[in-house]
This record gives structure tokens, sequence and C-alpha cells, in this order.
């Protein structure tokens, strides 16, 4: 199984959903750029409103903790980048994911079920443990 270096904090406090919780997320920002990559070319604003809307402005990523990121990626070849200009004809740098992104993106896709079936199990107390036999 692929290794991912994912950092799992949870987003509730007091039973109620945090918000401006982009420092939650952090471990996961690579794979949600790459996930809205895979669906459709974006530059990091649109990207940012996603993310907020999606999330029902719950989760807001800094404009710094996105652009390193979309940095990070870059240099990985995840991502590449190409200037165009959105619906209003303004000047964007839009961001497409690559071949190398989308099998990471896959292979963490595959990742994600057991660490979301694990984190539901433990976070919801619904797993089975023994104590038999143990000292």
């Amino acid at each position: 199984m692929h290794k991912h270096n994912v950092y799992i904090m949870c987003l509730y406090k007091g039973g109620e959903i945090m918000t401006n919780s982009g420092e939650y997320v952090r471990g996961f920002t690579n794979y949600i750029i790459l996930s809205i990559l895979s669906n459709f070319d974006s530059y990091g604003y649109e990207m940012s409103k996603i993310i907020e809307s999606v999330s029902e402005q719950n989760i807001q990523l800094t404009e710094a903790t996105l652009y390193t990121a979309l940095k990070k990626l870059l240099i990985d070849e995840q991502i590449s980048s190409y200037s165009g200009k959105n619906k209003k004809g303004m000047n964007r740098r839009y961001y497409q994911i690559t071949p190398k992104g989308k099998k990471e993106l896959k292979s963490f896709r595959k990742d994600w079920i057991m660490i979301e079936n694990t984190l539901s199990l433990l976070v919801g107390g619904s797993f089975k443990y023994s104590r038999e036999n143990r000292k």
C-alpha cells in the first residue's frame, strides 16, 4: 500500500463545526487541489471559492497555504500551469493535473477509504476491542 503523509485532526470542538478550519485540512490540501483539478482546470481564487462553497464556509484556506501547496505540486510535477482568461476576461494562471498527479490522487483515494473507515470507527466509538488475555 502506498503511504501518504496525512495529518488527521478533528473538525469538531464542543459538538460544533469549527469555522476557518483550514489548519485542520492542511495534510489534505494537496489532495483537495488534485481532486478539483481532476474535474477541470482552475486558478487559485476559484479553487479557494470551491473549497469554501463545498464545505459550506467551514473550511477556508489562507492564500499562503493554497499557493504554497500549488508551488509544491508544480515542483513535484503533479500539476502544470498556463496563462488564460477567466469568464470576465481577466488574466489568470490556470493549473491542470498531470498524469503523475492523477496517479498520486488515485493512490490516495484508495488509502482514503481505509483512513475514512478507520476514523469513523475510532471517533464514532463503534469499534470492537476485547481486553481478554491482555495484561
